[in-house]
This record gives C-alpha cells, sequence and structure tokens, in this order.
C-alpha cells in the first residue's frame, strides 16, 4: 500500500503537514531505490569477485604444479650427484630415480638436501647391491719402496756402459763411486 495526498486527506492530515509528510516519504522510497540500485551493483561485483577467486585458485594449481616440477628437478639433480659420488653405474642411475619418493626429500635454501647423510645411508642401504666395493691402498709412508742394489761399479765399468745404463743405474753408480772415494 503506497502512502498518497488523497490518504492523507483520508486520516485528517491536511495542508503543510501533510506536504511535509508526502515529501518525507518520497525521499525515503527515493532513498530506497538508490540502496536497490546499489545492492544490484553488488551483486554483479559479488559475481565478478566469485570468477576473479576461481580464476585465482587455478593460477595457484598451476604454479603450484610448476613449483612442485622445479623442485622434483633439483632434488633429482642432487641424488643424481650423490648416486655419481657413490659411484653407481650410470645404466642404474635412471632405474634408481624412477622408483624414488621425492616427496621424503627435502631441500636446503642453498639448494642442496636438507638432510644429506640420512639421503645417503639410505641410498647406501636400498641400494649396496648397485655400489662397487672399491678399495685402493697406498704405499705406506713409514717404509716407502727402496731401491737398493747389491752391485758396486768401478770406474772401469762405467766406461763400458752406454749412456742409456748409465740413466738406469745412476744411482747405485753414484753410490759406488762414493763408496770409493
Amino acid at each position: 500500500m503506497a502512502l498518497t495526498r488523497k490518504m492523507l486527506r483520508e486520516m485528517g492530515i491536511t495542508g503543510e503537514n501533510a506536504d511535509a509528510i508526502f515529501n518525507a516519504h518520497w525521499e525515503t522510497v527515493e532513498a530506497l531505490k538508490g540502496y536497490k540500485a546499489e545492492a544490484e551493483k553488488l551483486t554483479g561485483l559479488t559475481e565478478e569477485l566469485a570468477n576473479a577467486k576461481n580464476s585465482l585458485a587455478e593460477y595457484q594449481t598451476k604454479f603450484e604444479a610448476i613449483d612442485r616440477e622445479k623442485s622434483v628437478q633439483a632434488k633429482k639433480q642432487a641424488v643424481t650427484e650423490m648416486l655419481r659420488e657413490l659411484h653407481i653405474p650410470e645404466d642404474c642411475v635412471n632405474p634408481i630415480l624412477q622408483v624414488t619418493d621425492f616427496d621424503k626429500i627435502e631441500l636446503a635454501e642453498n639448494g642442496g638436501l636438507s638432510d644429506e647423510s640420512a639421503v645417503r645411508s639410505g641410498i647406501m642401504s636400498l641400494w649396496s647391491g648397485f655400489i662397487p666395493k672399491r678399495y685402493s691402498y697406498g704405499a705406506e709412508i713409514a717404509a716407502p719402496p727402496v731401491n737398493s742394489s747389491d752391485r758396486s761399479y768401478s770406474r772401469e765399468d762405467i766406461r763400458k756402459m752406454s749412456s742409456r745404463e748409465i740413466n738406469e743405474n745412476y744411482q747405485a753408480i753414484k753410490q759406488s763411486l762414493r763408496a770409493t772415494d
């Protein structure tokens, strides 16, 4: 039911009072129309916001996938280097990488493995059959090899030798000459 001048007259309100009430009512209706228009705009903005959130979620999913892929590649690189340090044959490296769970491995800020010793021990226990057993021993420093010759050379022997024989037996010749001096 709408407020009209006729209705106000029937209520016994006339003149300036009726005009004042009618004008106040008219301002209220116009304000409500403005609020309604703004509400309709907000409905449109709400839809736009929902669409933007969906787009953002799609981009975030793509970004996380790319970030995860970069992380997995860095982890693969670090584990590959470790496998090569352990002298695992090259033809075994890729199959080992294919069955490795990279989600359990974490990277440090410098790009290396965060717990390198744990990863190394895990590889050594799981893939010990692929790690060749290589042992190499150097010469003992306390007892270095000595080239000693029991033969002594006289000056006459040295004169008969060729330059190649002299070079080959230089140390022994030198000792023999010292002993005769």
